[in-house]
């Protein structure tokens, strides 16, 4: 008469251990298959080929310019401002739009929050010597626009060069270039060449460069190379790197010029894309 008891004892046995055992079993899977995702070499994405147009640079300008607030930490608002252009520059940037491979690093802090610096790497992706493209992330929109733009615009366009453009926060010392390598360098790589480009404001009538001290034969060689459209005024004031500054429409833009200024920025594409070809030989 014991045999049934034992036998029932082995079932009752083997339920628990089963209870024990496959809840186990299946968190160790789950932990597994957690650790070979995160270490697995993740396929590197390529830009959508595209060219810009009117309407999506008209749309660029139309939220950075009036659906997003100014950008700055010293306000809860411009902190919200600037957490809006972030987001926008790693969706309009990112796999869900122009399928680029978005980089950040979020090492400085203001407010108590830490702010991101964005980049993407543009056409020679590999190259170790890359010229930066410095854009603002406060400031009037035009420049963020341009950048999203000129994205586009390079994969479409071919490049020799390694081109990094750069979204960065209003947290940068002095020496900008010497800041902004300090995020999107990588051990082994030099910058080969360094432009800051923002948008001018309504002041400014046509798109402005302010030339590096002692690298005026660089704007010699593009007019040489007919590069350089007569549009673009040179500042006579004196610089310790390169900057674009286009021209901005203002309040105009809120009078119907806002088609007007995405022609300009799409206008000024070849021009900076040759400034920065010759920023790196």
């Amino acid at each position: 008469m014991t045999a049934p008891l034992e036998l029932k004892s082995t079932r009752v046995s083997g339920i628990k251990i089963a209870i024990v055992v496959v809840p186990a079993l299946l968190i160790a899977s789950i932990c597994i298959a957690l650790y070979l995702g995160a270490n697995a070499e993740q396929e590197k994405s390529s830009p959508i080929v595209g060219e810009i147009t009117l309407p999506e640079m008209s749309d660029y300008l139309r939220k950075l310019q009036t659906m997003i607030a100014v950008r700055e930490v010293e306000s809860k608002s411009g902190q919200h401002a600037l957490r809006q252009v972030a987001a926008m520059t790693q969706g309009t940037l990112g796999p869900e739009n122009l399928a680029y491979e978005v980089f950040k690093s979020q090492r400085d802090s203001a407010a108590g929050l830490l702010w991101p610096t964005i980049w993407i790497k543009a056409g020679d992706e590999e190259s170790e010597r890359p010229v930066v493209l410095a854009v603002p992330q406060a400031g009037e929109g035009a420049g963020l626009a341009f950048a999203y733009g000129f994205a586009e615009y390079l994969s479409s366009h071919e490049t020799p060069i390694g081109v990094r453009i750069v979204i960065y926060p209003p947290l940068h010392d002095a020496n900008l270039p010497k800041w902004i390598w300090e995020r999107c360098g990588a051990k082994g790589e030099e910058m080969a060449g360094f432009l800051k480009l923002s948008a001018g404001g309504s002041d400014l009538a046509a798109s402005e460069l302010r030339v590096m001290d002692g690298k005026q034969d660089l704007l010699r060689k593009l007019k040489e190379k007919r590069a350089w459209p007569d549009q673009v005024a040179v500042s006579g004031e004196p610089s310790s790197y390169f900057e674009f500054r286009l021209a901005g429409t203002g309040a105009g833009a809120q009078r119907g010029g806002r088609d007007e200024q995405a022609q300009h920025l799409i206008r000024m594409m070849p021009v900076v894309k040759s400034l920065l070809e010759g920023l790196a030989e």
